[in-house]
This record gives C-alpha cells, sequence and structure tokens, in this order.
C-alpha cells in the first residue's frame, strides 16, 4: 500500500482540447474516465503502482482563482447542466452533480465520515464482501483522511449557524457529534457549493491528482467517452468526443486503447454509459438500487443575527436520532438559494430576504429504506427514478420536528418547514399538529447529493455489477471506481467511503497489471 503524502509543487498535467489539433489517439495502461472521487483517488494510484495512466475529464479544469460567489456562473462552469437536475417521482428531488476536474468533490460540503461499522458488517455478511470489512478497511481510512487532509474547523471558524446548532442540541441534551472537513484553516466563507475561492477545501485537484502528476500521469478535459472499446469480450479502450471544443467546427473524436478501462462517472453517468453500450447486461442489476440519502432542509429566525452566509457549511451533527436512521445537520444555504426555501412570495418574500442574517439553516437526512433505477428510454433518453417512501416520509416528520424543537430551544421565533401544508411553526403545539396532519411526500420539497449504488460490488454475479474487486461480472479489463460501486446505502456524507473503495480496487488491479507486465518483459 502506497503512504499517502501532499504532493508539493506539482507541475499540473492538464491538456485540453485548445492544446491539439485534429482526432487524438492515445495509448496507456490504464484509462480512467472521470476525475472525481473514486476517478482521482484510482488514478493516482495505479500511477504510483509504476502504470502509464491517462484520466479523462467531461469538464473543465479551474484553479483556485477562478472560483467566485457568483451562483449562475459557477453552476454554469463546475456543474452537470447548470445545476439544473432533478430526480423524477412523486416528489422532484433537485441534485448536483460536478463535471469539472476534481468532480463532486470540488463543490461539496466536504464532511468526512468514515463507512458506520454495522453498515460495513451488512456488506460483508449479506454481500460476501470480506475485504470491506471495518478491520480491513480501517488502513485505507486512514490514508483517505491523511491525504484529504480530514480534520475539524479552527476553533472560531464555525460560525453562528453552527454555534446556534449546538446550543439548541446542548440545552435539550441530545447527543453531537463534531464533524471532520477536508479543509486546511477553512476560513468559513460559505461558498463549498460554487467551488473553495480560499483554497482551504482539499479537493481531488489539491491531493490525489498532484500524486498523479507527480508520477506522469495526465488528465484529458472535455472529453466526453461514449463507446467503451471491446475485443473478445474484453474492454481495450474507449471512444469520445471533444466537447465545449474552442476551435468549433466538426465534433472531434478522441480514441485511448488501454490494458484496462476504470469508469468513474459516478451513480449516474457510469450506469448510463454502461446501458448505452449494452454492457453489465447479463445481471441485469446495471442502473438498479439507486439510493440518495434524501434531505430536507428547514431555516429558523431568530431576534438577533445568525449570518448564516459565514462560518463553515457544517462543523457539528446531531446523532440523537441516528438508531432511527435520522440524521439533524446545520448547513449554510448561499443567500441565492435561501429564498427558495420560503413559501412565501411578493412583500412576504422580500421581508423575509431582508432579514436573511437572522436565519439559521439546518437539514434532515434520512437513511432511505428504498431504491430507485437509472434507465435508459427510446432515443437514449435517460430517465433518473426514486420515490420516498412511507416509513421514510414517517422520518422526516419526526426529523422536521426535531428540528424544529432543537431551534425553539437555542431561542427561535419560528421554523420554516418543507411542507407546503405547515410551511411555519411558531410553538411545540404547531409541531405536533403538524406530525399528527402527516404531511404528504407530494407536499415535500426534497434535496440530495449523495447518490449511490447503481453498479453494486457484489461477490455473486446475480446481485450485483461489479465483483469484489471492482471488475464487471461479464467484462473483463472493465472496472468502476465510483458512488455506484457502493453495495448500499450508508448513511453518512459519502466521499471518504467512495475514495476508501477505489483505493481497494485501484491497489488490486495495479497489482495484477504490474504483474502482467513483469511475466511479460521476462
Amino acid at each position: 500500500m502506497s503512504t499517502a503524502r501532499t504532493v508539493e509543487r506539482t507541475v499540473e498535467r492538464v491538456i485540453s482540447p485548445a492544446e491539439f489539433s485534429g482526432p487524438l489517439t492515445l495509448d496507456c495502461d490504464v484509462v480512467v474516465v472521470g476525475s472525481g472521487a473514486g476517478g482521482a483517488t484510482a488514478a493516482a494510484v495505479l500511477a504510483e503502482a509504476g502504470l502509464n495512466v491517462i484520466c479523462l475529464e467531461e469538464g473543465a479544469f479551474h484553479r483556485t482563482s477562478d472560483y467566485s460567489a457568483d451562483i449562475p456562473e459557477m453552476f454554469g462552469r463546475v456543474m452537470r447542466n447548470g445545476g439544473a437536475t432533478a430526480i423524477m417521482g412523486r416528489a422532484p428531488i433537485p441534485y448536483l452533480e460536478g463535471r469539472c476536474v476534481g468532480g463532486s468533490t470540488v463543490i461539496n460540503g466536504g464532511m468526512c465520515w468514515r463507512t458506520p461499522e454495522a453498515v460495513l458488517d451488512r456488506w460483508v455478511s449479506e454481500r460476501g464482501l470480506g475485504d470491506l470489512s471495518a478491520r480491513r478497511l480501517e488502513p485505507l481510512f486512514e490514508e483517505v483522511e491523511r491525504t484529504i487532509h480530514a480534520r475539524y474547523q479552527d476553533a472560531g471558524s464555525e460560525g453562528d449557524n453552527n454555534d446556534v446548532f449546538h446550543r439548541g442540541a446542548t440545552r435539550l441534551g441530545w447527543k453531537l457529534s463534531k464533524n471532520k472537513r477536508n479543509q486546511i484553516h477553512c476560513v468559513g466563507s460559505n461558498d463549498c457549493v460554487t467551488g473553495c475561492p480560499s483554497g482551504a477545501k482539499q479537493s481531488a485537484i489539491t491531493t490525489w491528482l498532484p500524486r498523479l502528476w507527480a508520477q506522469g500521469g495526465v488528465v484529458y478535459t472535455h472529453c466526453k467517452v461514449d463507446k467503451i472499446l471491446t475485443q473478445r469480450g474484453r474492454a481495450i479502450g474507449v471512444e469520445g468526443k471533444i466537447v465545449d471544443d474552442p476551435a468549433g467546427g466538426a465534433p472531434r473524436r478522441f480514441t485511448v486503447r488501454a490494458r484496462a478501462v476504470v469508469l468513474s462517472g459516478g451513480a449516474i453517468q457510469t450506469p448510463l454509459l454502461l446501458l448505452r453500450n449494452r454492457l453489465g447486461q447479463p445481471c441485469g442489476q446495471v442502473g438498479r438500487h439507486f439510493t440518495i440519502h434524501p434531505n430536507v432542509k428547514v431555516a429558523a429566525r431568530f431576534d438577533h443575527d445568525v449570518d448564516t452566509v459565514r462560518g463553515a457549511h457544517q462543523a457539528w451533527q446531531c446523532v440523537e436520532f441516528d438508531h432511527k436512521g435520522i440524521l439533524l445537520a446545520p448547513g449554510l444555504v448561499p443567500l441565492a438559494f435561501q429564498s427558495v426555501g420560503f413559501n412565501d412570495f411578493g412583500a412576504r418574500l422580500a421581508k423575509r430576504m431582508r432579514e436573511h442574517h437572522r436565519y439559521a439553516t439546518g437539514g434532515i437526512l434520512v437513511d432511505d429504506h428504498a431504491s430507485g433505477r437509472i434507465r435508459l428510454l427510446p432515443l437514449g433518453v435517460p430517465l433518473v427514478q426514486y420515490d420516498v417512501t412511507q416509513a421514510d416520509q414517517a422520518a422526516f416528520h419526526q426529523g422536521v420536528g426535531s428540528l424544529a424543537e432543537l431551534y425553539f430551544a437555542a431561542g427561535a421565533l419560528e421554523v420554516v418547514t418543507p411542507f407546503h401544508g405547515h410551511p411555519t411553526l411558531k410553538s411545540a403545539d404547531d409541531i405536533r399538529a403538524m406530525q399528527r396532519a402527516a404531511p404528504r411526500v407530494e407536499d415535500t420539497e426534497y434535496f440530495t447529493a449523495h447518490l449511490m449504488g447503481t453498479c453494486r460490488m457484489d461477490s455473486q454475479d446475480k446481485r450485483g455489477v461489479i465483483d469484489p474487486e471492482g471488475q464487471l461480472w461479464d467484462v473483463p479489463g472493465l472496472y468502476v471506481s465510483d458512488a455506484s460501486a457502493l453495495p448500499g446505502t450508508i448513511g453518512v456524507n459519502p466521499q471518504v467511503t467512495i475514495m476508501a473503495i477505489a483505493l481497494h480496487i485501484a491497489q488490486r488491479l495495479g497489482e495484477r497489471l504490474s504483474k502482467r507486465g513483469a511475466a511479460r518483459v521476462a
């Protein structure tokens, strides 16, 4: 296992379409499709195993100086479809998907949680994944945390939004957990979702990718893979087109031939690519078992300034109801999004927005009991489906009530809920009335940032898409290393889990290819 480290002053080996003309044809040992949490980790580890690695990214490369708080501009730069994506179901669920070098590590809140041991135990007992036991993953978790600098916020940088949350939970005697984030001296500017403008957040661009570049690996940007090349049933490379091409004219194509292909496009794009290429079909599991760790947001108004646009995104979590799969957390919502959480219009909405500095914002995350599906409709149109179950909706009723109770304990004057029928609570009596009414799924505003499980790992080929080493059961040489590989929902922020599993997959693949290469030389 390689030793985690920070690679300093590494030359950024990033090539954009402006740097070459005509079509592009490349050869390497491993081609990695995607540069986010799974792709960047795998690419770095494979390069350190002595392999020639090329990483393909559909989006662009942005440096720290490129990020700003201009929401529309940045969403257009770093997110797929400008962030205007939603899951279809009984209620539409918006989600964000990174489309840039570094993927969703550039736009996430930076929370760092290991997979709960109870979840790992289930993966071992129910999926036969002994390599994902808590004992075997321990050194991988440690390496991930060292590499991405998982640490607590500097004292004084948490901000009032986190302090209000902490005060309410403490007064109620509820259990709190301090949150580690991948950051170095975060200044609390609350710009996580548009890319960190201070360089404090340790995304894949500042952690894993420098390790790739230090070993001679290269990232090609604006490369959208649409075809997986196979020969006698084995993956031998990828093809695709150059997108957002500054050269204009007819679309340019690229071809990368490799000894192994690693797909790391995320829980939506990876299954869609497999479905379009009709790979992974015998098991019938591609695109299924889609879990999203759904959440809802609330806002609480105080008689004093909270200034929710300043501070760390999330320094604490309340785990008092963890046994019920309910997680309460503060969450800094950028000012541009705060108006969406209010069920008001015109003058009333304007009044609320003028008082935005007096609102604390937080959320409830529920460990989902159901799963959705990624499919392709006629003409190749993607369909992302998921329905919140009644059991999970009941958990949201309790969670919203509990978070409202926490804010009232902290001194809130009112709490704005995500339920259309009960938009505002002013007392404990209103909480009980809301819970008795049991607002419907269709009358609830959800959101998610945790997409998982659509190409899940399993020890049996009929139950999963990839084997315990990350390779597709029916396509040798084709691997998956991203959130889609997760065997099930985990109930916490997934980036550390994704990176640890990517480490496991890349280490095994690196050993396998290095031995084959040595055998050929001999």
